[in-house]
């Protein structure tokens, strides 16, 4: 039998268990509730939402049904404040389940760019967070480790800031390479904005996938937290797997290991992590 060791810190995060709560206390009331997009980067537990009654709008095309009689319910990770503003004026109710950690980032660049600092925003082009957050603020310029730029010397204040889930590392690549332009502008501003549970996740991830044979990331394909661990964890340990659940486990993965660690995404469904500790279990080298 395997030996399975657990990350500490697993399943859903603060922002996430607050936006499932709140969708099912609406649900529960028999309202006609429709969410903006996945209300979290987890299929599983969007199909079991859905099965509650949720609904869901494609808020891009703006082919929305009648709502006037419906609540809307603004997913974990925020949408864009035009989209939100339409959806005011034709739903009976709109109801905020953004996260309070994004929303704490989108004020923090409302008033660096209201100092006159330049917003740089470190993340992933077209994620969900990152549209919201730029439709927060003017003129933000969103980069990747790829897309770093060369600094306009008229440019003169600088802010940096970071979508809540990308990795440490990244975001301090970014940071040095804006410092080794220091001479072309006086003034930067460095906000580490990642979500103190992802760091911490990524810091147990590193363990886990040192540690023992096998490393599992359990949780949504779509999920950009989850897929940085297993990004993290790959990197240590060519035998890591990416799972949504234990039906994905594959027994050969096993056949030399004595031991594996188990971590999550943040919107992973504790549920989850327990149907893959259980398969887990019953895996005989």
């Amino acid at each position: 039998m395997l030996r399975v060791s657990v990350s500490k810190n697993i399943g859903f995060c603060f922002g996430v268990e607050r936006a499932v709560e709140m969708a099912e206390e609406l649900l529960k009331k028999n309202e006609k509730v429709y969410i903006t997009g996945d209300l979290i980067h987890n299929e599983e537990e969007m199909n079991r939402l859905e099965t509650m009654g949720l609904r869901t709008l494609d808020i891009e095309s703006e082919t929305w049904p009648e709502l006037s009689g419906a609540i809307v319910l603004i997913r974990a990770h925020g949408i864009p404040l035009s989209t939100r503003e339409k959806l005011r004026e034709r739903a009976k109710k709109v109801v905020d389940a953004t996260c309070p950690v994004v929303s704490n980032v989108a004020q923090l660049m409302k008033e660096e760019r209201e100092r006159g600092y330049k917003i740089f925003l470190f993340g992933r082009e077209g994620h969900a967070e990152v549209e919201y957050l730029r439709s927060c603020v003017d003129d933000v310029e969103v980069i990747s480790l790829t897309t770093l730029p060369m600094i306009d010397k008229k440019m003169k204040k600088i802010a940096l800031f970071s979508q809540t889930t990308m990795d440490v590392d990244g975001f301090q690549k970014a940071s040095r390479h804006f410092l080794k332009q220091l001479r072309s502008f006086s003034e930067f501003h460095i906000h580490n904005t990642i979500c103190s549970v992802t760091i911490e996740r990524e810091e147990e991830v590193k363990k886990l996938a040192s540690s023992n044979d096998v490393c599992i990331v359990v949780g949504g394909k779509k999920s950009s937290n989850t897929r940085k661990l297993f990004e993290i964890a790959k990197k240590i340990n060519e035998n890591s797997h990416l799972i949504l659940n234990s039906d994905e486990i594959k027994a050969e993965w096993f056949s030399s290991a004595k031991n594996v660690g188990i971590c999550s995404g943040t919107s992973t469904p504790q549920q989850a992590i327990e149907g893959v500790i259980e398969r887990l279990r019953k895996i005989k080298n």
